[in-house]
């Protein structure tokens, strides 16, 4: 009996589940069906969703808001993010197939309920204003909570400082360089005693502190948060009107949830017309060096582990870049322990995927014997030389370079005399490296035998090096980005710096070996992203919140203010608050916007800045989801030229070493596309 009643218990548990599931399955379908509307003007198929997004108050489209779709049935966690029309219309295009949740985020609202949705499906999405300005203004960019920050007079200021806002610049250089100030995390802080155990946390951040006067800082930053605390917050960012409504989203998540993918690569910059639809490369720094790689087609993503030459003297797998040996290294010069730690991969024609990397242990107890016979400077003098050669010496270093194979899937290490951090490779087939504030590289791939490239590197490099005639000194001026000048092939570097000598940028002619100046007049300052449009003219992003570009032929320079808010109390002598890490000019209109436009990286605004060279003017393509976004470079690839804007994209990835901080914790890659307009399938 007792077996029995087991039975009958069992089967009716089943009975019941079956009803339950069934009546729960009708009531999804019964919202769903609910959901589905008819929207003229959009016209679904069986590889896009549609619809129209209403607010729950009197039923009324909402313009210029984004509409989120995500899936979690893909390889890789992706997501695609559009932006409504002005009568509220979306088309979310070119979906893989796969189980769909949207919903809609936009200044002024909540975030919506998610809603299923199936592909070639049309649905109505409700939306509520938010309950309150607090409420409102969890979703504002990072650089319009830094809006709030009232500076210190000038009474106040350490005596280097001529003026208010070169101590904002280097402000934002020094708090924005790795993350964004304003970000959530960063606005809960009421007093200087909180300020200075968070930054105590980094000794790069603590250092950076004393040379701004440390109690200035602190009591600014903890009299920010204290209003932010009481209540206050900055106006709302405006909504996305005319082609910035055109902006289509591919988002997959990517890496590791520990990663620190500073940038990533999908094509050669010289040819971007080279590996199409193939996959994307993004250094990651932690886990002892790994490169991230995506398949956008196949939607997948891996980790493949960098190969040093050496895994000698304290090579790690576990290091993370950001602390503990890393910060020792940094300011003592030697390797308790290292790692490859890629960075800036650059792709050539050959399917290698250069990156800046450690090889072997750096200091100045492995630095390679053959380094004096690679230093190049102006005079050549011998004397100039031997100067050069015992300040690098001196110190060794802990960066060189190396390729990943994409055709045998093998990692190549070359050792270089010189630091490195960026990397460009213009049409001579040679790498340019920035140096790390005292030498700038040269690395000429033809004349590496990459069957021995051991017995060739040294031959094949140079150091350049600026030593002062007179003093016998370092000519002032380190170097950050660099690029190649696509008229003379002449090599140009940023010298990020708030005033002074080194508040410039310079360039080295490879022909004649001379170098040149370009002081940056006020009111720029930190120079750190470069590039070039098709007339020879340079581009850089500003750490004083503007976007630069010097007429070559002049030599006058002209400044743009970016997008968004201003620091309270400040005017004309200063950009906004936004810290642009880096600019990257279209020269091949791989991004469909045309030819030369002008991306910098709106690096604590969630965005990317478009500027368009003829009428002046910017757009503002945020990356809404997850916040924060964090960029520094990106790439641009064509993948049809023939395909319209289907066949050309942007490529960018979140670029901070803190992930856990997003709200998906974790870092994703982006494919940025551009329509004719919002409802465009």
């Amino acid at each position: 009996m007792r077996n029995l009643a087991r039975v009958m218990f069992g089967a009716l548990l089943v009975v019941l589940c079956v009803v339950t599931w069934s009546a729960q399955g009708q009531r999804d379908e019964a919202v769903r069906a609910a959901l589905r509307v008819t929207v003229p003007g959009v016209k679904v198929n069986s590889s896009s969703i549609g619809g129209v997004v209403v607010n729950s108050a009197g039923n009324k489209p909402e313009a210029g808001v984004w509409v989120i779709a995500e899936t979690k049935s893909l390889p890789a966690p992706f997501r695609k993010i559009v932006v409504t029309d002005d009568q509220g219309r979306f088309l979310v295009p070119d979906l893989p197939e796969g189980a769909y949740e949207l919903w809609v985020r936009g200044y002024g609202l909540k975030d919506s309920e998610r809603v299923k949705a199936a592909c070639n499906e049309s649905v109505k999405l409700e939306v509520a204003n938010a309950a309150t300005p607090q409420e409102a203004a969890k979703i504002y960019p990072a650089s319009y909570w830094t809006s709030l920050i009232q500076p210190p007079p000038m009474s106040d200021l350490p005596a280097k400082y001529k003026s208010q806002d070169e101590w904002l610049a280097t402000l934002r250089n020094g708090c924005n360089h790795c993350h964004e100030l304003g970000m959530a995390p960063t606005r809960i802080y009421t007093t200087p005693k909180d300020w200075d155990a968070m930054f105590l946390r980094a000794k790069s951040m603590h250092q950076e502190l004393d040379g701004m006067g440390r109690q200035v800082v602190e009591k600014t930053l903890a009299d920010w948060g204290t209003r932010i605390a009481a209540g206050e917050v900055p106006p709302a960012p405006p909504r996305p009107t005319g082609i910035e409504r055109n902006v289509v989203i591919s988002q997959w998540d990517w890496a590791a949830p520990e990663s620190f993918v500073h940038d990533l690569i999908s094509t050669d910059k010289r040819n971007p017309t080279l590996y199409p639809y193939g996959k994307v490369y993004g250094g990651d720094r932690t886990g002892g060096g790994r490169l991230a790689v995506l398949d956008p087609v196949k939607n997948t993503v891996s980790l493949l582990q960098v190969e040093p030459r050496s895994k000698d003297h304290g090579y790690s797998l576990t290091k993370d870049y950001y602390h503990g040996a890393e910060e020792n290294q940094a300011y003592a010069g030697e390797d308790a322990e290292w790692m490859a730690s890629p960075h800036n991969p650059m792709m050539d024609e050959n399917g290698r995927v250069w990156m800046t990397v450690q090889v072997r242990a750096g200091g100045k107890n492995f630095y390679p014997t053959w380094a004096k016979s690679t230093i190049a400077t102006e005079t050549n003098d011998p004397a100039d030389i031997d100067i050069a050669y015992n300040m690098l010496a001196a110190r060794g270093n802990n960066m060189m370079l190396g390729y990943y194979d994409t055709k045998t899937n093998k990692f190549v290490s070359v050792d270089t005399a010189y630091n490195t951090h960026h990397l460009q490779i213009d049409w001579q087939d040679r790498i340019w490296t920035d140096g790390g504030g005292s030498a700038a590289g040269e690395l000429d791939i033809k004349k590496l035998d990459l069957n021995n490239i051991p017995g060739t590197e040294a031959a094949a490099q140079k150091t350049w090096m600026r030593i002062d005639p007179d003093t016998k000194k370092l000519v002032p001026g380190g170097s950050y980005g660099e690029a190649v000048s696509p008229v003379d092939g002449t090599v140009w570097y940023t010298s990020p710096v708030a005033e002074g000598p080194g508040n410039k940028v310079y360039t080295i002619d490879p022909k004649t070996g001379k170098f040149k100046d370009y002081p940056l007049p006020a009111p720029g300052r930190f120079p750190h992203g470069i590039d070039f449009s098709s007339d020879g003219n340079v581009w850089t992003s500003l750490g004083s919140g503007q976007l630069g570009r010097l007429d070559v032929k002049t030599g006058q320079w002209k400044f743009w203010d970016t997008p968004g808010l201003k620091f309270k109390g400040t005017g004309k002598e200063t950009g906004s608050t936004d810290f642009p890490y880096y600019v990257w000019v279209d020269q091949f209109n791989a991004s469909g916007l045309g030819k030369d436009t002008v991306i910098e990286t709106g690096t604590t605004s969630d965005a990317q800045f478009i500027f368009d060279p003829k009428t002046e003017k910017f757009s503002v393509f945020h990356i809404p989801y997850p916040m924060p976004y964090y960029a520094r470079g990106l790439d641009g690839r064509i993948d049809d030229p023939n395909a319209g804007w289907k066949g050309r994209g942007l490529w960018m990835t979140y670029s901070s070493y803190l992930p856990r901080f997003t709200e998906t914790r974790s870092g994703s890659v982006n494919h940025m596309q551009i329509r004719p307009n919002p409802l465009a399938n």
